[in-house]
């Protein structure tokens, strides 16, 4: 009777064991790991670099002399014609929209030599000044640098470079100045505004030999 009690007992524990091993076993085959076995993880990959290098009309504007404003511009098109027309507009549109930008920051640190607090009267007038003038200068720039390249799938890809003189730019921001005095109703300080744009002009020019 014992011996039965003893085997009974045992069969129960060795029962309790393989359930509880069982539960164990359930609860691992139920974890998932998504993050490490979805379709888009396929192990190591191997990514190749080529240096590219600068197109020659990007370099002619990044080697600006002091005496020019260069701006490059390039376009893609089925017809080669319009492709080098849109690179023209694309050059100066940036070149307007550097002028416009050199003028801003001139006038601010003009306004803070003559003590006005940085402000100009109105941005919006300003703004409408430098794109009129900025118009004319640049409807006469000249073209000193273009490529034409047929691309294989049929369409061509040209680059320009175009040039303005940069006393054409200082004439804009020095007109645009005193617009802007004459709207704040303040005297137009002729040594203040040249400080004003030279620092300007170097604090661009750096820019553009950080790029290269």
């Amino acid at each position: 009777m014992k011996v039965t009690k003893m085997i009974s007992v045992w069969c129960m524990a060795v029962a309790i064991m393989l359930g509880c091993n069982s539960c164990g076993s359930s609860k691992v085959q139920k974890a998932s790991y998504p993050e490490y076995t979805s379709a888009g993880n396929t192990g190591p990959r191997t990514v190749g670099k080529v240096k590219e290098d600068l197109d020659e009309c990007e370099i002619e504007s990044l080697n600006e002399p002091t005496n020019e404003f260069r701006s490059y511009g390039s376009a893609i098109d089925e017809d080669r014609d319009f492709a080098r027309h849109q690179a023209v507009l694309f050059a100066k549109a940036s070149l307007a929209d550097r002028i416009e930008s050199i003028v801003l920051n001139v006038i601010k640190g003009y306004r803070n030599k003559i003590q006005v607090n940085g402000k100009v009267a109105n941005e919006a007038d300003i703004k409408q000044d430098v794109g009129s003038m900025a118009e004319q200068v640049i409807a006469n720039c000249r073209i000193i640098c273009s490529n034409r390249y047929r691309l294989s799938d049929g369409t061509y890809e040209c680059s320009v470079c175009i040039s303005i003189p940069a006393i054409d730019a200082e004439k804009i921001a020095g007109a645009a100045t005193i617009n802007d005095d004459e709207r704040m109703g303040v005297e137009f300080r002729e040594q203040q505004f040249r400080e004003s744009y030279r620092e300007e002009l170097e604090r661009f020019r750096q820019q553009q030999k950080e790029r290269r």
